[in-house]
Parts: structure tokens; sequence; C-alpha cells
């Protein structure tokens, strides 16, 4: 059995080394010696770099301190017992595939692993924090076996910027039934609140997945979203893409965003985006609103699909 593992705390518990009001500091170094991974963990942690600053500023160091202590004399023991453990499931895992590896990494204790597509592949990041915090780094086999049984899961029905129009619609079929059952008695907030986090998840190209809830001045507020903050938290209906959603009740799906004249930027990284008003009672209530970073990633397929789930939301 190939190696699945790379263990990388070492580098998270150099932040031991730093004084607390240079954590920062430290964190801009480990994000330069892992870009992607934890580009996108604070892309799922809807982090700038000012609430970084706040997060970092949260973590206790004498917490850190006796993770590191134990990781020291735990750690050998653990992924031996991991891979002894994989070596025997490695058939029913398909740990032979090699478009996957895992990555231990410490994080801010959010969530216990991520799933970050790369160019070459995806890496499985754990999160040793939340596994200190949450009490499970006692059984680190049943963390990782988690872990691979999601991306599992997440490598059967997630949608590719590269699949064509048939293969998304398969997908999404699929995809559509399992968020009404994970919706299914949930208030409309967390709905939204579960949605734009479904989305994120398994749609690799949805690159900031977010919703906007009309207020009685015929603006936009911005509700549960997904991505890098936004500095547009409140959108007159006719102004940008989504104010002209609003104002219209049209979906609007753009392909190529530097090519519209009325749209507000979010990031540079934007290349396409649509957004879909929620229209109940000829009355427009909200809206979803997706950004991708690659041109022309909106098919019709997808239009659909998201069109469906704004119905759903609509009518629950």
């Amino acid at each position: 059995m190939r190696s699945i593992f790379r263990d990388f705390t070492y580098d998270y518990f150099n932040l031991l080394a730093y004084p607390k009001e240079k954590w920062y500091d430290f964190w801009l170094v480990y994000r330069e010696k892992h870009p992607r991974v934890l580009e996108e963990y604070m892309h799922k942690n809807n982090l700038d770099d000012s609430s970084l600053r706040m997060e970092l500023e949260g973590l206790d160091r004498r917490e850190i301190d006796r993770l590191s202590q134990y990781w020291q004399e735990a750690g050998p023991r653990e992924k031996s017992c991991v891979l002894k453990a994989l070596g025997a499931m490695s058939a029913d895992l398909h740990l032979e595939r090699e478009d996957f590896v895992i990555h231990i990494l410490g994080g801010l204790g959010k969530q216990e692993h991520l799933i970050v597509p790369t160019s070459k592949g995806n890496v499985v990041m754990i999160d040793l924090l939340n596994c200190w915090k949450s009490g499970n780094i006692d059984d680190f086999l049943a963390v990782v076996t988690r872990a691979l049984e999601d991306f599992l899961d997440y490598s059967r029905i997630h949608v590719r910027n590269t699949m064509n129009d048939q293969e998304r619609k398969e997908r999404y079929t699929f995809l559509f039934q399992r968020l009404i059952k994970e919706l299914d008695g949930l208030s409309f907030e967390h709905k939204m609140e579960k949605t734009v986090v479904f989305l994120d998840k398994y749609i690799e190209y949805y690159n900031w997945t977010g919703f906007y809830l009309a207020d009685d001045e015929n603006h936009l507020v911005l509700g549960p979203y997904v991505g890098e903050p936004t500095e547009h938290t409140r959108i007159p209906f006719g102004i940008g893409i989504c104010g002209q959603a609003a104002e219209t009740k049209n979906v609007f799906l753009v392909p190529d965003v530097a090519k519209e004249s009325n749209y507000l930027s979010c990031s540079p990284k934007t290349k396409s985006e649509i957004v879909l008003p929620l229209i109940k009672e000829e009355r427009v209530i909200g809206e979803l609103d997706i950004d991708s970073h690659f041109q022309n990633s909106f098919l019709d397929s997808d239009r659909e699909f998201l069109e469906k789930i704004c119905q759903f939301l609509i009518g629950s």
C-alpha cells in the first residue's frame, strides 16, 4: 500500500516559538508552506486577514503546548496503528487510488477534516487541534476512517468544471435528493446555511456561494455564505448583477464578468457568476448568488439544479 499520510504538524507547532502578538506573522509563514490547503481552509471558514487575526488571538498557547507534547509522544504510535489498520482495509477504502493524500495539520479547531481539490489531486486535511478539542484524538484511527469515507463519498458525487452538461445533470439529480433530505425539518435560516455549505463542498467550481435577503427598502442584505468575506453586505436593487436580478426578477448567468459594465467586483478571482432570485407571491424575498474562478462555468444543468433548490426553499 502506498503511503497516503503526511504529518505536517511540526510546521504548525512552530507557532509556539512566536510570542502571541506575532502569531499572525507565523500564520503567513505557515500558509506559504501549505498555500492551497490553508487558502481553502480560510475560504471554507469565511476568513479574511482581519478575522484570522481575531481567531488566532482566541487560541490558547497552553492548550497548543499540551497538544504538542501529547502528539510528540503519542503521534508515532497513533500513526503506526492507523497505517496497520488501513493496510487491512486497503481494498474497501480503495487506497490504491492515486488521486488523494492525507495531510495532518493544525488549524483553528473548526472542523475535524476538510477536502481540498488541487491541480495534482485531492488533499484530505485533518485538523489536529479540532481532534484535541473534541476528544477524538484518542481514537485517531476513527478520525482518519471518517475522513476517508467522506472523501470516497465526495469523489463519487462531486461536480467538476471539466464535466459536460449531461455528466453534471446526472450528478445534480442525486445531489438534489441528498440536499432535500438534509434540509428536512430545518428552519428557513438553517436551510440557507446548510445549502451554501453543501453546494460549496460538492461543486468544485462554486468558489463563493451565498444568499442575500431583501429588506423593506429594496436592498439586498447579505445572509449565510461560504467564501471570502465581501464588502457588499447591502446592495440596492438595480446595482450590480445581484441588484439587476432582484429588480428584473430574472436569473442572471454571466459567463465572463469582465464584460459586464454594471458589475460589483467582490474578488479579482471571480470570472463568472450566476444569480437566482427567490420569488414568493410575485415579490423578491432574496436571491442565491454564486461566483466561480473560471469563465463559462455555469451550464444549463447548473441553472436547472439551482432553480430547483430555490423553488424548494421558497415552498418550504
